[in-house]
C-alpha cells in the first residue's frame, strides 16, 4: 500500500509539473502591420523575459503561479502591456506598438562644410568587450560627450579588435541627457550586423535618417550586441573618457572611467 501510495504521489507531481507552465508564442507589429524586430518581452516587475527575433516573432515560458502583466518595450516605440487574463490561455498573441515619434529639425549644411569630429578625442585605451548572448535588454556601453555647435551626424566609427561571435547584431543609440533622464533622439537604433569571417573591422555607420546634435547639449552614444548565434565577447578599441554602462530597458547604469572608443562625425549647421 506504501509503494502504491509513492507512485501516485509521484504521478500527481508529473502531472503538476506538465501544467506549471504556460508556453505563450506570438508576434509584435506596428500600427502599419510591420513585424517589429529585438522588442524585449517580458513580466511586469519579474525576471522572466524574452527578445523576438529579427522578424518580430517570440516565445517565452511563464511558470503557473506567476499572473503578471505581459510587457512589451522598445527604444522606438510606446510601451505596450497585456493583461494576464489575455495571455492566460495560452492562444497565440499579435501586439501591436505605437511609433514613438521623435521630431526631425529641418537643416541647412553649407555645400563647402567639412565632416568635424564631435565626440571621440580621448586617449586610447586597452579594450574594452561586451561579454554574454545578445538579447533586447542587454548592457549598453558608450561614452558621454558635449556637442559645441548644432550638428547633423554623418558617420559614426568604431574600431572591432575581435570577436568570439559568428555574428551578432550590434545596436547604436544617441540619447540626450536631461538631467537624469536620458532621451532617445533617434527613431530607431542603427542596427549593424557583424561577421566574425570579416576579422579586425572599421566600422563606419553613416545613418539613414537625419540626426541633429544640438549646441551645449549633452549626449550619450552607445553600443550594445542585441542579437547573437552564442554566448561571446565582443573586443572593441578603447578610450579613456568617462562612459556609462546601462542597461536599455531598465536605464539603470554605472559610471565608467573607460569605454568603447566609439566616435561621432557631423557636419555643422547653417544659422
Amino acid at each position: 500500500m506504501k509503494k502504491k501510495t509513492i507512485i501516485t504521489a509521484l504521478l500527481a507531481l508529473v502531472a503538476m509539473a506538465g501544467q506549471a507552465q504556460i508556453t505563450l508564442k506570438g508576434s509584435i507589429i506596428n500600427e502599419r502591420g510591420e513585424k517589429i524586430e529585438y522588442v524585449s518581452v517580458g513580466l511586469e516587475k519579474d525576471s522572466i523575459g524574452t527578445i523576438t527575433d529579427a522578424n518580430g516573432n517570440f516565445t517565452i515560458e511563464i511558470p503557473a503561479n506567476r499572473k503578471n502583466d505581459l510587457v512589451f518595450t522598445h527604444v522606438s516605440f510606446q510601451k505596450a502591456v497585456v493583461p494576464y487574463e489575455a495571455y492566460a490561455n495560452g492562444q497565440q498573441l499579435t501586439v501591436t506598438m505605437k511609433d514613438k515619434v521623435v521630431e526631425l529639425a529641418e537643416v541647412v549644411v553649407g555645400k563647402k562644410n567639412k565632416p568635424q569630429k564631435i565626440a571621440g578625442k580621448a586617449i586610447s585605451g586597452p579594450m574594452a568587450s561586451l561579454r554574454g548572448k545578445g538579447k533586447a535588454d542587454a548592457l549598453e556601453w558608450g561614452p558621454v560627450f558635449k556637442s559645441k555647435k548644432d550638428y547633423v551626424i554623418s558617420d559614426i566609427l568604431l574600431t572591432i579588435k575581435g570577436t568570439s561571435y559568428q555574428w551578432c547584431v550590434l545596436s547604436f543609440n544617441i540619447y540626450e541627457i536631461q538631467g537624469s533622464k536620458y532621451v532617445n533622439i533617434l527613431n530607431k537604433p542603427i542596427y549593424y550586423r557583424l561577421e566574425k569571417s570579416n576579422g579586425k573591422q572599421r566600422l563606419d555607420i553613416q545613418p539613414e535618417e537625419t540626426i541633429v546634435l544640438k549646441g551645449k547639449k549633452k549626449y550619450y552614444i552607445s553600443v550594445a550586441v542585441i542579437d547573437s548565434d552564442r554566448y561571446g565577447i565582443l573586443d572593441m578599441q578603447s578610450q579613456f573618457k568617462t562612459s556609462y554602462a546601462r542597461n536599455i530597458t531598465k536605464g539603470k547604469k554605472r559610471k565608467l572611467p573607460i569605454g568603447p572608443a566609439i566616435q561621432v562625425k557631423g557636419y555643422e549647421i547653417e544659422q
